[in-house]
């Protein structure tokens, strides 16, 4: 039985390779399958035409069989198209053969509904063009026996007496009909693994672009296929760069360096979604968040403050653990900005602004292992943490500015 299996499912995957797109695996073993039917389907025939000696008739379905074979060899080295024109055209000339042939004695014709079905099913999107040829050919013929049954003499009678000769038309009729329906359960189920497999790719897609995007943003590019670019009044900014990384960076295999950062990083990305802020992006080992964007928060800037701690304990823990000795360089800053996404291809969610621009530079001007912060960030803080004044800084660009330390979460007041 499993020898059997094995066979059959060789047969099926015949012409499937590593190169095969799912799409046309699953147009190559419909084509296999039904194939395989229309030999099964034989079994019985080609005795019963050698009882009656009917060895004209044999003959034909000895070559269609042949033919088929050839389409299946075809189908086998990649000549896909070539292999269904052949294997539907020759089932088909062979249905319509034995309709003549048979004539009013059965209704053979009706297996012409199936082959017209197999032309719809067989052949992708972009063969249309084929599909419409070999469909609009059978649904001819089946229309023009349909019309000439009752009065169409048949070649060769076979039947002794008329209840034979309805017991066959009723056999043929039945077989025509589960025949259809068979190939319309082959539909189904192909449809339903292209609804699946569809379903999956979209989870894909999404859990992607949600990676990649905050959830609002997400939603308004999937819903529309654009963004705009929004003005936020009041938005908290981060800017944190792993102050000795460089150095490091240079004594250490590259492998060795991007697992070393992906591992900071991803410890910060579970941090900023417990604080409940949003990662803007990374850009070598530099890492900037914001808060209050895109749904705007009354809380963010404390938020974000919790998130530049916990960002010092995390770096802290790590060197504990790596043994490396690593410290942060983190700027707070508080204002306006523009944020969206800009271009149609590797979409990023970014901000520009003074703000940002003003940040950055209260990062860079910081002491490793500190959170250096804006009189802008340090305004209507002071009753839920303790700052440090650090007096006027002169930042590259912007002039003086009047700064602060932001001491450690636990020295609230």
């Amino acid at each position: 039985m499993i020898g059997l299996r094995a066979v059959l499912q060789a047969f099926t995957n015949a012409g499937v390779t590593a190169k095969t797109s799912n799409t046309d695996k699953r147009y190559i073993r419909f084509l296999n399958t039904t194939l395989l039917i229309f030999v099964v389907a034989q079994v019985p025939i080609i005795p019963l035409l050698i009882r009656l000696e009917l060895w004209t008739q044999l003959a034909t379905n000895l070559a269609a069989l042949s033919i088929g074979v050839l389409g299946f060899l075809l189908h086998r080295s990649g000549r896909y198209l070539t292999a269904k024109v052949l294997i539907i055209g020759v089932m088909t000339a062979n249905t319509a053969y034995f309709a003549a042939l048979l004539g009013s004695t059965a209704p053979t014709h009706l297996w012409l509904v199936p082959m017209a079905v197999l032309g719809v099913l067989a052949f992708k999107p972009s063969e249309w063009n084929w599909a419409t040829i070999m469909v609009g050919v059978t649904l001819l013929g089946f229309v023009g026996f349909e019309l000439a049954y009752p009065e169409l003499e048949p070649v060769i009678r076979h039947f002794t007496n008329p209840e034979e000769e309805r017991s066959a038309s009723r056999g043929s009729t039945v077989s025509a009909i589960l025949l259809t329906l068979v190939l319309v359960g082959m539909m189904h189920r192909r449809f339903s693994q292209s609804e699946t497999a569809l379903s999956r790719e979209k989870t894909k897609s999404d859990r992607l672009l949600r990676a990649i995007l905050p959830d609002e943003i997400a939603d308004e590019l999937k819903e529309t296929g654009t963004t705009q670019a929004v003005r936020h009044e009041d938005v908290s900014l981060l800017f944190a760069d792993i102050v000795g990384f460089t150095p490091l960076a240079a004594s250490m295999p590259a492998e060795e360096v991007v697992a070393l950062l992906a591992e900071i990083f991803k410890r910060f990305d579970v941090l900023i979604t417990d604080c409940g802020v949003e990662k803007i992006k990374t850009i070598g080992d530099a890492y900037m968040v914001a808060g209050g964007v895109p749904t705007s928060s009354a809380d963010h800037a404390h938020r974000l403050a919790r998130c530049a701690c916990g960002m010092l304990e995390t770096i802290e823990q790590f060197s504990r653990e790596s043994g490396h000795d690593l410290q942060l360089r983190i700027g707070l800053h508080r204002g306006p900005v523009v944020a969206g996404v800009i271009g149609t291809t590797k979409f990023a969610y970014d901000m520009w602004g003074e703000s940002v621009n003003l940040a950055a530079r209260i990062e860079a001007s910081g002491e490793p292992g500190r959170v250096h912060v804006s009189d802008a960030f340090r305004l209507g803080l002071e009753d839920t943490m303790e700052f440090e004044a650090r007096g006027e800084r002169h930042l590259k660009g912007v002039g003086l500015v009047h700064t602060h330390w932001l001491l450690h979460m636990s020295h609230r007041r």
